[in-house]
């Protein structure tokens, strides 16, 4: 207890006579090296995580039941939608139709020869306007023309990656790519689907708006309304493909686990937004988490080695006064424990200021204003456990690399530093 007391006021002693501008500088860049730790770690998350935040809120839901492998719909979804009408957890569903289609987006022209059709495949999705507004907003997707309004027939809203005129893959040659040519908004196209007994269903609509969003559940599916496209398929009228259902997040997985009980007789797929993601994305989460791992490590190779020469040079250039300090009756264990606790304010002060910029500065900033990438909307991903956990290895490392000069220096002859030798 002597040599910690003694230690700290030594410690205290040398920061406060020390110089101002190397003690501001170290700090700074113990903040910059805190930073390095969480925020390019956490945006190299974010990229991935804001692509899952969008698969959630313009898709899924918190819970997505879409129909099982090898089956084409779900089955008894009249009670399985009744049932989720009348939960007292769920704030929202939207039940979709969904079927493979083909859309001609010239009616009157011929292709010329060797030219292959104004035409492509794709998933044409009925839903309900307004219960499709409710969970997933989708009016906001609309960058050209107008949404569907429940009650109205004719009309279609296309994803923009299918559109020549919009598609981000319009200047790629890429072969099997088709993309409809001289499409917009008021064009008229023709839909067709196949019936399973080789027949079949035509109808003529006209392109009201054009959705953009960086899912491909969006921005590669076309849309009309559901009692329309009810009307075109030959049987299953009432068996939809897709429910999407809002709820608590917390709840989601207590409620897949109530709805796969309810469901237990019927096929049917029921999962978290979370588990709905592709396994590639979450490989490429994984992929992005060591990645900022390890550019972390540089930064506190960085760290600890500044912290070891300041600490170093420091005691280097008074190891007259250390020796002294021997001379007069401090122990040695003392002297090294106030170079230790100036390396641990060194660390703390760094750490105090990078959580006060993280979490008061910079996620705030980058919720508000996500990285606009191609794919995802990048934020911030940033915890308060994280986040601790890194300033604990962060004052590990600097304590170490205050201690080990110190006891380098310390160590030495006592004589041979009072005289310099």
């Amino acid at each position: 207890m002597n040599a910690i007391r003694t230690g700290w006021f030594l410690a205290l002693r040398q920061i406060r006579r020390g110089g101002k501008g190397t003690t501001i500088l170290i700090i700074f860049i113990m903040v910059l090296t805190f930073l390095n730790l969480v925020v390019v770690s956490g945006l190299l998350l974010g990229l991935i995580t804001g692509s899952f935040e969008q698969f959630r809120e313009s898709y899924s839901g918190e819970v997505i039941i879409t129909s099982a492998p090898l089956r084409d719909y779900i089955e008894n979804t009249s009670a399985l939608i009744s049932y989720l009408e009348n939960h007292p957890k769920v704030t929202a569903i939207s039940p979709r139709h969904s079927v493979g289609v083909s859309i001609l987006g010239t009616l009157n022209d011929l292709p010329g020869k060797n030219e292959r059709q104004n035409k492509i495949s794709t998933r044409l999705v009925g839903i309900d306007p307004d219960k499709e507004e409710v969970l997933t907003g989708f009016s906001r997707f609309i960058i050209k023309g107008e949404p569907l309004v429940a009650g109205e027939e004719g009309y279609i809203v296309m994803g923009y990656n299918f559109l020549r005129k919009y598609s981000s893959f319009a200047d790629a040659n890429i072969p099997g790519l088709d993309l409809l040519a001289d499409v917009d908004v008021g064009s008229r196209v023709k839909v067709t689907l196949s019936t399973k007994d080789g027949g079949i269903v035509s109808k003529d609509f006209i392109v009201k708006g054009i959705a953009k969003s960086k899912i491909d559940e969006v921005s590669t599916r076309m849309f009309i309304n559901d009692s329309e496209l009810k009307r075109m398929l030959p049987v299953n009228k009432e068996q939809y493909q897709e429910i999407a259902i809002k709820t608590d997040p917390d709840f989601a997985p207590d409620l897949v686990h109530e709805l796969e009980e309810f469901h237990k007789p019927y096929a049917a797929r029921i999962q978290t937004s979370g588990a709905a993601i592709p396994s590639f994305l979450r490989d490429i989460e994984t992929t992005m988490a060591v990645l900022g791992n390890a550019l972390s490590s540089i930064a506190l190779v960085v760290a600890s080695i500044t912290i070891f020469i300041v600490v170093f040079i420091n005691a280097v250039t008074k190891r007259k006064f250390i020796g002294i300090m021997k001379g007069i009756g401090i122990s040695p264990l003392a002297i090294e424990i106030s170079y230790i606790l100036q390396a641990f304010f060194y660390g703390i002060s760094g750490s105090i200021i990078g959580l006060i910029l993280t979490f008061g500065v910079l996620k705030p900033y980058f919720d508000a204003y996500p990285i606009n990438f191609p794919f995802s909307d990048g934020i911030l991903v940033a915890t308060a456990s994280g986040a601790g956990i890194r300033v604990l290895i962060l004052l590990v490392v600097t304590l170490i690399a205050g201690y080990v000069p110190a006891k380098l220096i310390v160590r030495r002859n006592t004589l041979d530093a009072i005289l310099g030798r």
